[in-house]
């Protein structure tokens, strides 16, 4: 395979007429200057062997090895921070700010928000997606995917989302369900018998059964993420092994709670649920949710395992340390990336996981396309857990602004990562937020974040 050959052919194509669909030629020269930005990894103003070979295996979507007319387009998109449906699921984008209620004052405020936050270092970069009404009213990028080389954050980047990646691995269990493949209430024990008779700690009793709704409502006994030993860390951390190694270490442990009585947020309930999901139907977590949710939505570029290719364009980790922004390592450095973490690994794009968002708010429906039954979408939004309040948990989600049915009409989940989604049923919004940073001044920009919507979408009267 001649890569630079491809990539010679692939920069003359671009040049053509109606590449965005308008009669006129595009610059060449500009095109190739930001796919140069984008995929120059190692900063010397060229394209080697490897990073050509990352364009080839991002775009090569019939891996034909080569990149046919609407491949070249993808790119091209990709690099113009453009949303692509050839490549990837992605909203409209509204042309019309006016129809849905706004002035141009209010999304240049909004943008200020988050230049700022660069401006003041509390990030590197970041980028920001609001969809109204099943449209599109902002997506922008702010600040540096890499502080070094300073590349731009681009509204295109794939990140890991940590712990967002639940209410995706929730629906994906959903649509087994749907498909009789798995039930709620079955017992874990029935797919993993490592799991039958396990005690809870302190006593000799063995603990009642654990469900797979339990799994996703954080309610299975199971201990949480922190302040536990370096071993139970590395039960969701260690990325170098499969997630059936893991799964059976977990089983060796005792429960700290009888299962369903405790809500408890918990990295290993999920890494269980995805096992059973596992046994139930002998292919990888990965094969899963990509047949059950991520091919039918459109997410092309969703994935718990990016090639080392893929994760070497993804924007540079940071945390927040004495005051300054530093390199840190994630998912994305790990070498021999061979662990599924399902409630904590997922690579996508902003656009597409703005899609899964827009399928959840519509009940499962996405340009008339029936994902999740309206019934999936309601157990997802149903209160779960023993505790009760306005901000509790369903299956996959955090649930705030709870009806008198019980649906929470806000759900939204958050990552260690940074990443946020959320979903506003009052307001008909969908937001999503990218940043790839292990600590920050996260919930101050959430809380400005939220103030910017709510106020340029009011709760209408009659809702």
């Amino acid at each position: 395979m001649n890569l630079k050959k491809i990539f010679t052919l692939m920069m003359l194509s671009l040049a053509a007429p109606a590449l965005f669909g308008q009669e006129k030629a595009i610059d060449r020269d500009a095109v190739m200057k930001a796919v140069v930005e984008k995929y120059d990894t190692n900063r010397d103003d060229q394209l080697d062997q490897t990073e050509r070979a990352v364009i080839l295996k991002t775009f090569d979507l019939d891996g034909s090895g080569d990149l046919d007319k609407n491949e070249k387009l993808a790119v091209a998109k990709a690099v113009s921070g453009q949303p692509n449906s050839e490549q990837e699921a992605a909203l409209p984008m509204t042309q019309d700010l006016g129809s849905h209620g706004l002035a141009q004052e209010q999304i240049d405020s909004l943008a200020e928000n988050f230049r700022k936050a660069v401006e003041k270092q509390a990030i590197a970069g970041c980028a920001f997606l609001i969809a109204h009404k099943g449209e599109i009213v902002f997506r922008e990028a702010f600040g540096f995917a890499d502080l070094d080389s300073e590349r731009s954050f681009t509204t295109d980047e794939l990140v890991p989302i940590a712990s967002v990646s639940k209410p995706l691995a929730a629906s994906v269990i959903m649509a087994l369900v749907e498909q009789g493949k798995l039930n709620l209430d079955d017992s874990v024990a029935q797919y993993l018998p490592e799991f039958k008779g396990i005690k809870i700690e302190g006593t000799e009793t063995a603990a009642g059964p654990i469900t797979i709704r339990h799994l996703l409502s954080h309610t299975g006994g199971f201990w949480g993420n922190k302040n536990i030993t370096p071993e139970k860390v590395a039960l969701i951390r260690n990325f170098e092994r499969p997630l059936s190694e893991a799964v059976s270490e977990i089983a060796a442990y005792e429960l700290l709670s009888e299962p369903g009585t405790k809500y408890q947020y918990s990295g290993a309930g999920y890494c269980v649920v995805g096992r059973v999901a596992e046994v139930a139907l002998n292919q990888s977590f990965e094969e899963i949710s990509q047949n059950a949710l991520f091919r039918p939505l459109g997410m092309g570029r969703t994935t718990f395992l990016p090639s080392p290719e893929i994760r070497q364009t993804v924007p540079t980790a940071y945390q927040k340390k004495d005051g300054t922004l530093q390199k840190t390592l994630s998912v994305s450095n790990v070498e021999d990336l061979q662990f599924i973490l399902p409630g904590g690994s997922l690579f996508t794009t902003m656009d597409e996981l703005a899609v899964f968002g827009q399928m959840q708010l519509n009940n499962g429906q996405l340009n008339g396309k029936r994902i999740l039954s309206g019934e999936s979408i309601a157990e997802m939004r149903r209160l779960q857990i023993p505790q009760k309040g306005p901000k509790t948990y369903g299956l996959g989600w955090f649930r705030d602004k709870v009806t008198d049915s019980d649906l929470a009409e806000v759900t939204y989940h958050n990552g260690a990562l940074g990443a946020h989604l959320r979903i506003d049923r009052r307001r008909e919004v969908v937001t999503v937020f990218f940043v790839h940073q292990t600590a920050g001044p996260f919930a101050e920009l959430l809380n400005r974040r939220n103030q910017f919507v709510n106020e340029m979408f009011p709760i209408p009267e009659d809702h």
